[in-house]
């Protein structure tokens, strides 16, 4: 049993929308420490993914406190002043830019840790199967490029692994091509496989139906009413009129959507299956997106600013209490190293 894609995207949503509620950096310190641990414990035993986002982080860490304390000048709180004749450094280093710097590292640590959690519980089918039955062809092509990718890895590790077994080491960029052109033939070679396959299976026997022509002025249509809307709507803030332009357009987009998906035939083999782990998750990422963004955003303990003076950032523990909501897909037994791919 596993969670459902759609119970990971709301948990994907809540933990960007906790990302980005705050500046404190002990509530994003905390945050980034909770998705390390919820990455450790579903990340297969085979993988070294974890020591990865730890180099990773702290790299991300250190370069954007030093890219933003030699490039900011505020601050009242100087610790070192370059002279002025060394041209783009010389000035005042100021305590206030190092950790404005260390605020926004943390928050690109926890982006990056998010998404890597998202890619190692999601298999890549999982999230093809999100693209509209429009775009079908889109889908498949997509799914392919994306196989490609390690299958080519684990082909380029079976050739290097061959040519050092007779004797080739790689200390120039000549030596590479032994190893580039079988690569690129045995690419050829599945692609071909593939195209056979895909023949066998139909795929260049359907006859495409040509759309009517309702469906082909709904998109554009739809498109024009949206940017119309937008347009009357920064002309005129106080009328909502604008708005409703805008719904009209994108109810035409999803109508252009829905009738282009419908000559679109697709097998499934296997249908995912809303269970209970993923309701108590979609239920805690839906309460979180509804109290960042009606009941937290007047805490005064989420604002933090370093300048112009720098000072201890508020705490409150029931706030930091809120943060760890992001480890709850933990508390489900079928999460934790079973859900990857």
């Amino acid at each position: 049993m596993r969670l459902h894609t759609w119970a990971w995207l709301f948990w994907l949503a809540s933990g960007l929308m906790m990302v980005s509620a705050t500046r404190n950096p002990l509530y994003l310190i905390l945050l980034d420490i909770a998705l390390i641990i919820l990455q450790t414990l579903t990340t297969p035993a085979h993988k070294q993914l974890p020591s990865f986002t730890l180099r990773f982080s702290v790299s991300i860490l250190l370069l954007s406190s030093l890219f933003n304390l030699f490039i900011s000048r505020f601050g009242e709180t100087i610790i070192l002043t370059i002279p002025n004749q060394i041209p783009l450094l010389g000035g005042p280093l100021t305590l206030e830019a190092l950790v404005f710097g260390a605020t926004n590292g943390l928050v690109l640590i926890g982006m990056f840790t998010l998404f890597t959690i998202l890619n190692q519980v999601l298999p890549v089918r999982s999230l093809v199967r999100l693209i509209p039955q429009a775009f079908e062809p889109i889908a498949v092509v997509t799914t392919i490029a994306i196989t490609f990718i390690p299958a080519t890895q684990k082909q380029l590790h079976a050739i290097r692994e061959a040519q050092a077994v007779r004797g080739q080491r790689i200390q120039r960029l000549r030596d590479w091509l032994p190893l580039i052109i079988p690569l690129v033939t045995g690419g050829l070679e599945r692609s071909m496989q593939i195209a056979e396959a895909m023949t066998a299976r139909g795929f260049s026997g359907q006859a495409e139906q040509r759309p009517t022509i309702v469906q082909r002025l709904l998109m554009p249509f739809g498109l024009f009413m949206m940017i119309g809307g937008w347009l009357w709507q920064l002309s005129q803030p106080i009328n909502n009129f604008g708005w409703g332009i805008m719904l009209v357009g994108v109810m035409a987009i999803l109508i252009q959507l829905f009738l282009g998906g419908q000559k679109n035939r697709i097998t499934r083999y296997y249908e995912e299956s809303w269970n209970l782990p993923s309701t108590m998750v979609f239920i805690t990422s839906l309460a979180s997106i509804l109290l960042l963004s009606f009941a937290l955003p007047g805490s005064k303990t989420l604002l933090f600013d370093p300048y112009p003076r720098v000072i201890i950032p508020g705490f409150s523990p029931w706030q930091a209490l809120f943060f760890l909501l992001i480890l709850f897909p933990i508390l489900m037994p079928e999460v934790s190293n079973h859900d990857s791919h």
